[in-house]
C-alpha cells in the first residue's frame, strides 16, 4: 500500500513525464535557491545602507546585526552545499561509476552547436541543432557557479572575519574583497533574474513555472523537444550519428533516467 506521501507526490507528477533529476540534485537546487534568496534579501540593503528603503527593510528584519546572521546563515549554507555537491559528484563517479560528470563536461560539439543555434534564431538553419542530456547553455549555467560561489565564498570569508584574515594577508585585501564580493554578487543577482530564470521559467511550453527541479520529472513532449538526442536513446530509437555523441562519448542507452543525471536545468 502506498504512503500517504507517495500518493500526495503521484498526484503532483504527471504520468506522462521521463525522470531528469534524483533527489540529491532535487535537495542540491533548492538548497541553493534558498541560500541565494537569503543573501540577496539581506546582501542588497547591507550594500546600499544609505537608501531610505534599504534601512527600512533592515529595521523590519530587526537591525542591521539580525540582518547581518542572516546574510551569515545564508552564506554557509551555499557553501554546505557546494561540499555536497562535490561529494555528490565525487561518490557518483568514483563509486556509482556514472557518467554525469563527464556529460557536463564542455566539448567542441558545444561551441558548434551554440552557433548552428544562432544560425538557426538568424535563419540561416531551418532546424535547431538535436541537444543530447545537456546543451550549451545549461553547461554555461553550470560552470559558471564554480566561479562565482568561490569568490563569493573567499571574500565574503575575508569580510566576515577582517581581523583573522589580516594576520596572514595585507590590509588591502580588505577593501578589495568587498569590491569582488560586492561586484560578483551584482552580476549573479543580474544573471539569474534576466538569464537562468528567463530561459528556464519563462520559455514559451516552459510559462509560468518550470517545476521538474522539484518533482525530479519533466513532461515527455518537453523532453523529446530539448533533448532529443538522450530521448531517443532512452525510447529504445536507433540513435542518428551526432558529433555531440561522438565526441563525448556517449554509447550507453540510460534506462535509469534519474540515475545519470546531473546539475543542468530543466
Amino acid at each position: 500500500m502506498a504512503t500517504r506521501a507517495e500518493t500526495v507526490y503521484a498526484g503532483l507528477v504527471p504520468e506522462d513525464t521521463i525522470a531528469r533529476f534524483d533527489v540529491h540534485q532535487i535537495i542540491q537546487h533548492i538548497g541553493l535557491m534558498v541560500s541565494f534568496v537569503l543573501l540577496v534579501i539581506t546582501g542588497i540593503p547591507l550594500k546600499f545602507h544609505d537608501w531610505a528603503i534599504s534601512q527600512a527593510w533592515i529595521g523590519m528584519w530587526g537591525g542591521i546585526e539580525v540582518t547581518r546572521s542572516i546574510h551569515y546563515f545564508g552564506a554557509w549554507l551555499m557553501v554546505g552545499v557546494g561540499f555536497y555537491h562535490l561529494y555528490y559528484l565525487w561518490y557518483s563517479t568514483a563509486i556509482l561509476k556514472k557518467p554525469f560528470p563527464i556529460k557536463m563536461i564542455p566539448s567542441l560539439s558545444d561551441f558548434i552547436k551554440l552557433f548552428q543555434e544562432l544560425g538557426y534564431y538568424v535563419g540561416l538553419r531551418k532546424e535547431m541543432p538535436r541537444y543530447d542530456r545537456f546543451n550549451w547553455k545549461e553547461k554555461f549555467d553550470y560552470w559558471a557557479l564554480f566561479w562565482g560561489v568561490p569568490v563569493m565564498a573567499v571574500s565574503g570569508f575575508i569580510l566576515m572575519f577582517p581581523v583573522f584574515a589580516t594576520r596572514f594577508l595585507p590590509g588591502w585585501v580588505v577593501p578589495t574583497a568587498l569590491v569582488a564580493h560586492s561586484d560578483e554578487a551584482m552580476l549573479a543577482l543580474t544573471w539569474i533574474v534576466m538569464v537562468h530564470i528567463f530561459f528556464n521559467h519563462f520559455t514559451p511550453g516552459v510559462f509560468p513555472m518550470n517545476t521538474s527541479i522539484f518533482t525530479g520529472r519533466v513532461p515527455r513532449e518537453r523532453y523529446r523537444r530539448d533533448h532529443p538526442l538522450e530521448y531517443d536513446r532512452l525510447m529504445g530509437i536507433p540513435e542518428v550519428v551526432d558529433d555531440e555523441a561522438d565526441n563525448e562519448g556517449i554509447d550507453e542507452k540510460n534506462d535509469e533516467g534519474a540515475d545519470e543525471t546531473g546539475q543542468g536545468n530543466n
